[in-house]
């Protein structure tokens, strides 16, 4: 059996290193997300669609479905960025809706838009 040289340990040692150190796998390089990107502050197409005394109507322009969300008196309403009231708002609007944390079903927050 062969002996290995202090040369060919140093050779093969630098081989591995630099396949190593060009590696995108194995150099440390951030891995790509997976995750779909958190959606903007922006507006997102959805429109208002239906308004009712303590509720709102509003079709989800990412899946084309409509959503009701019931009002109350804590809920923020905001229409071009001032204060709005339920009576300021129109069907056809874009609008924002942020639910409550504990209640999907009921708004924290409506941010409408009028369209001009």
């Amino acid at each position: 059996m062969r002996k290995l040289t202090p040369a060919l340990i140093l050779v093969c040692a630098t081989l591995l290193l630099s396949i190593l150190a060009t590696s995108p796998a194995l150099a440390g390089y951030p891995k790509k997300s997976k995750e779909k990107p958190t959606p903007s502050a922006g507006y997102t197409n959805d429109k208002i669609t239906a308004l009712h005394l303590t509720s709102i109507m509003v079709t989800v322009a990412a899946t084309h479905q409509g959503k009701e969300f019931k009002i109350n008196p804590a809920t923020k309403i905001t229409v071009n960025g001032q204060p709005g009231t339920l009576s300021s708002l129109a069907v056809g609007m874009d609008v924002n809706v942020t639910a409550t944390p504990n209640d999907p079903t009921t708004a924290a927050a409506i941010d409408a838009k009028s369209r001009h």
